[in-house]
């Protein structure tokens, strides 16, 4: 009887009944991040279907795309906005990158074609085709001479040691901008398993050697799958930066999106319905009701003031939005200002306005060093900063200090350090703030008394020390 049971113990039904157990979830581990995995791209290509996104492997580099960009018309190879150094990756590249083709807003220009409509600053959008163009050339005649790539990197640079003022720093700083997190970069180390079993007898060691066999595999298959579950997450999270970041620029998913245009001088400025309805009653007027064309203005001051809008249509900060209204000098400024109160940008005329007397213009720095936020809040930056600036539905922590008699003064009346609040839930002029602050940055503030509690002007200090 006893041999029987020993007998039956070591059956080769009842070894394999003990290693059921341990296999089968060792098996279910494996057919779990495989599907996982397939339910990673699943979601991914249903994401991209909902916002009609299209094979870009379909799109050749040589195809030509016949845009128009806020009304300057021109035809261009794709290649020569989605590739070279600096070019890849970048918010342009992905635009039009085949991707999102079907999506744009589509016109007609005189000869009955069809143009997809990018509303964007035509001399912005110049000067970095421009740049692609003479990086190519810069590349093409050196190809034979040196192992090196022209780039388009220096746009950036440039806009940095701005500390991005310059009259197209914003669009530099958004077309340019990267989309996709690194996906591949990061290798994953497979620590191999051992099996040591010390005076195993030799009947076994066929079985030990084929349990550490499937032990490595396992734990090897196990790293690979993990890693590219990763990069499938990965994937999903680009996509959803991809479509947040090419949304504004096409056409809606539901209905349709006018552009409206008006010649000026000869030249077309063109917007979509959504920036114009952004506008003041005067400037909208001028696109939606009246046809004539406009002859006594500057086509370049009417692009301007709509680009003003655009960028604030976009969630552009109060700093972006100022910068495309600054002119060379103060005669063009005191013309550009006129033309801005005559189409509503201001409600005060340049010749009654003692601000522009004392500041240059609508978007000119005082002589004080003081500027002046949308609210009237007045500030200076007394200590610059270079990380990004927070938009209004992040969180971020601050330092404050408020003075009785004046800033800097010697009677503080309130301090906080590693203050946190949300942008979106402050004041008006704080998220005005805010939103134009770079991280490291310590600002000043003098806060007119109708902004606050007290009935009489405030003296503040902010220090925005990071974004949570």
């Amino acid at each position: 009887m006893q041999a029987e049971l020993s007998a039956q113990k070591f059956s080769v039904i009842s070894i394999f009944d003990k290693l059921h157990v341990p296999t089968t979830k060792a098996s279910d581990a494996i057919d779990s991040l495989h599907k996982q995995i397939q339910q990673a791209d699943y979601e991914a290509q249903q994401e991209r279907q909902k916002h009609g996104a299209s094979d870009a492997s379909k799109a050749s580099s040589d195809d030509m795309l016949l845009l128009n960009v806020g009304g300057y018309e021109l035809s261009v190879k794709r290649q020569r906005l989605t590739q070279g150094g600096g070019v890849e990756g970048i918010l342009l590249a992905t635009l039009f990158g085949g991707s999102w083709d079907g999506r744009f807003i589509i016109v007609n220009d005189k000869d009955k074609k069809e143009r997809m409509f990018v509303d964007m600053d035509s001399a912005a959008f110049k000067v970095i085709h421009k740049a692609i163009l003479d990086a190519e050339t810069l590349r093409s005649a050196t190809v034979r001479t040196a192992n090196t790539q022209a780039s388009i990197s220096h746009l950036l640079e440039d806009a940095r040691r701005r500390n991005f003022t310059g009259l197209h720093d914003y669009w530099i700083e958004k077309m340019l901008s990267p989309i996709d997190s690194a996906i591949a970069g990061t290798t994953s180390i497979v620590t191999e398993p051992t099996m040591r079993l010390t005076g195993a007898p030799e009947d076994l060691n066929g079985f030990i050697e084929a349990v550490g066999s499937f032990v490595k595999a396992f734990a090897a298959e196990k790293v690979r799958l993990e890693a590219e579950l990763a990069a499938a997450k990965r994937r999903g999270e680009n996509l959803n930066n991809e479509i947040k970041a090419v949304t504004p620029f096409l056409r809606p998913l539901n209905g349709n999106e006018w552009i409206r245009s008006v010649e000026v001088c000869g030249e077309k400025v063109a917007t979509t319905q959504s920036t114009i309805d952004e506008m003041s009653d005067k400037l909208r007027n001028r696109f939606d009701m009246w046809s004539r064309p406009v002859e006594d203005v500057q086509a370049d001051h009417i692009s301007r003031m709509v680009d003003h809008y655009r960028r604030k249509r976009l969630g552009a900060s109060a700093t972006d939005m100022a910068a495309v209204l600054k002119m060379a000098n103060p005669t063009e400024q005191h013309a550009f200002d006129t033309n801005a109160f005559m189409y509503g940008l201001t409600d005060e005329s340049p010749k009654a306005s003692k601000a522009h007397q004392t500041s240059g213009g609508l978007g000119q720095q005082p002589t004080d060093v003081f500027k002046l936020l949308p609210s009237g809040v007045r500030y200076k930056i007394v200590q610059p900063g270079s990380e990004p600036r927070p938009t209004r539905d992040q969180r971020v922590k601050c330092d404050y200090i408020e003075w009785r008699d004046g800033l800097a003064g010697r009677d503080r009346i309130a301090e906080a350090r590693g203050y946190e609040c949300r942008v979106s839930e402050c004041s008006e002029w704080g998220q005005e703030m805010f939103t134009d602050m770079r991280v490291g940055e310590v600002w000043r503030f003098i806060l007119p008394a109708r902004l606050g509690s007290t009935g009489k002007e405030r003296y503040i200090e902010y220090k925005l020390a990071s974004i949570l």
